[in-house]
């Protein structure tokens, strides 16, 4: 049973983490597995996105400050503690945008950044063609296919495809239309992780999270393509417990 995504698994926990889902993902995504890979030392919160999960009635956000609005207003009152991103792919991108804005808000920078499946946001890795979000149905829906990241049984099951793909093309849009935007540079550790086999993402970008900081920057090459880190679940999760328990033993600021 998957539980809700605001469950409290771990109350007492000294750090929280955040998790943000990609393009077209929910909290379910990483509800299913985080809380309790990680609990009771780490309290994960996995924050759903408008028009999906929990949030379904909350209409489609196509651009990124809105979309910072409605989530900040769920970060912020569980500041209680420290607390760290987990973002993959889009979620890289408001991982990084979140931070700006409750660092500009007079809030403490997170303990340590995940950024998975993600170079810099608004850097292009992706070459020619379309926008995603204005690809015709057929070629978006082919694009999926290949991206991996989508259950098989959603492409036996039209239904389901016609309900997933005006969220996906919104969530497409969001990071089509996102450009990079000059910002200060944090001093919290950001670890970067990617498949070696990612055909959007090359491993060369992973290192460019090193300019957004002052502190540590770790690579994790995991093999796979776009969604290795859920190939390696275990690999992933035993990697961020340490980081964030190294984190709240030797806090940076």
């Amino acid at each position: 049973m998957v539980r809700h995504p605001w469950d409290v698994q771990a109350p007492d926990a000294p750090v929280r983490l955040f998790c943000l889902p990609w393009a077209g993902g929910s909290a379910a995504g990483y509800q299913r597995t985080w809380p309790g890979a990680l609990a009771p030392e780490v309290d994960v919160r996995a924050l759903e996105l408008p028009g999906r999960g929990i949030e379904t009635s909350e209409p489609l956000i196509r651009r990124v400050d809105p979309l910072l609005d409605f989530l900040m207003a769920r970060i912020v009152p569980l500041l209680d503690r420290p607390y760290a991103f987990f973002g993959h792919s889009m979620g890289a991108l408001l991982s990084l945008e979140l931070t700006r804005r409750l660092v500009a808000e007079g809030h403490p920078e997170p303990v340590r950044m995940f950024q998975s499946g993600s170079g810099i946001p608004g850097r292009s890795h992706r070459t020619g063609g379309r926008p995603l979000h204005e690809l015709p149905e057929n070629e978006f829906r082919e694009w999926l296919r290949k991206t991996g990241g989508t259950p098989a049984t959603v492409f036996r099951n039209p239904e389901i495809l016609d309900h997933l793909s005006p969220l996906l093309r919104a969530d497409f849009e969001l990071c089509d239309v996102y450009r990079e935007r000059p910002g200060p540079q944090v001093s919290c550790p950001v670890t970067a992780l990617g498949g070696d086999a990612d055909p959007y993402v090359p491993v060369d970008a992973l290192s460019e999270w090193a300019e957004i900081t002052t502190g540590d920057c770790e690579l994790m090459v995991l093999s796979g393509a776009h969604f290795a880190f859920q190939e390696h679940l275990d690999r992933v999760h035993s990697y961020v417990a340490a980081a964030l328990e190294t984190a709240m033993a030797h806090p940076a600021h």
